[in-house]
């Protein structure tokens, strides 16, 4: 019977930061399947990236994307039966708003600011940012939620962030980006709505076993029974913030990237 929900974030802890692979974190992954643990991915990417990247793992579990402003649920998991998705589509969950009424107010903001977003950019210059080929920058300029931008060296993030909260919105900084997304639709809020999801449909209490590397998965480590931060691609660690004794449940991986995701679940599944 399940036990654990292991919820992931992707760029720089199931990715390799430089090249994007999870070829060092296969063993991990085969485990998870072979036991049937869901591999939930938790992430600042769109529904068009993840669902490419779970095509080439091999999986189909839900997932959370644009840091925690949707979840999609497949229409043949455990979760949706006896419920009929639309047209054999994942079925969505969001309380956040649109990418339009985000993208509005973001204009709003650039009056004032030195900021330019994805919705500014042409696929040249996101791929130049983010390091990904052209063709799966389209994936990523397919937004739903969130508006990932960049700032420049004289922009007071805080002072956008004021601006935001007072708009119903919040600022979180990721790992090549600061995104503009919905207040209070972060990663640890949509990890305990699913988490609760499955033990309402189990009728059983699951453990929530999450990984990531940045300030934007903070928040997520920190609600998990077990949190695994990952080293940075520099061999450094992001600062933890933690607000309570949360951070007891917190571990540092040995390796950065896929590497130290394999080894760090793996330990804690007792395997080798």
């Amino acid at each position: 019977m399940l036990e654990y929900l292991v919820f992931t974030d992707l760029d720089g802890t199931l990715l390799n930061h430089n090249d994007y692979s999870f070829d060092d974190a296969k063993e991990a992954i085969s485990y998870l399947k072979n036991n049937s643990i869901p591999l939930i991915i938790v992430t600042s990417k769109t529904f068009s990236e993840v669902r490419k990247l779970q095509d080439e793992i091999g999986i189909e579990c839900p997932f959370i994307v644009e840091n925690g402003a949707g979840i999609y649920i497949p229409p043949d998991a455990i979760l949706t039966k006896g419920v009929m998705p639309h047209q054999n589509r994942h079925i969505q969950i969001s309380r956040a708003q649109s990418y339009l009424e985000v993208r509005l107010f973001f204009k709003v903001l650039q009056k004032e600011h030195n900021i330019r977003g994805f919705g500014d950019m042409d696929k040249k210059e996101v791929a130049e940012l983010t390091g990904l080929h052209e063709d799966s920058v389209i994936h990523a300029m397919r937004r739903d939620f969130t508006e990932p931008f960049i700032a420049g060296d004289d922009v007071d993030i805080h002072k956008i962030k004021v601006s935001a909260n007072n708009a119903g919105l919040d600022i979180v900084q990721g790992g090549r980006f600061y995104h503009l997304i919905s207040h209070g639709q972060d990663k640890a809020q949509a990890m305990k709505y699913l988490t609760y999801l499955y033990e309402e449909r189990l009728n059983k209490e699951l453990k929530m076993i999450a990984l990531g590397d940045s300030a934007n998965d903070f928040t997520m480590l920190e609600a998990a029974d077990v949190g695994v931060l990952i080293q940075l691609h520099n061999g450094k660690y992001a600062d933890i913030e933690c607000t309570g004794i949360e951070c007891k449940n917190i571990q540092k991986s040995e390796y950065p990237g896929p590497k130290g995701w394999n080894k760090a679940l793996l330990e804690i599944f007792d395997v080798g």
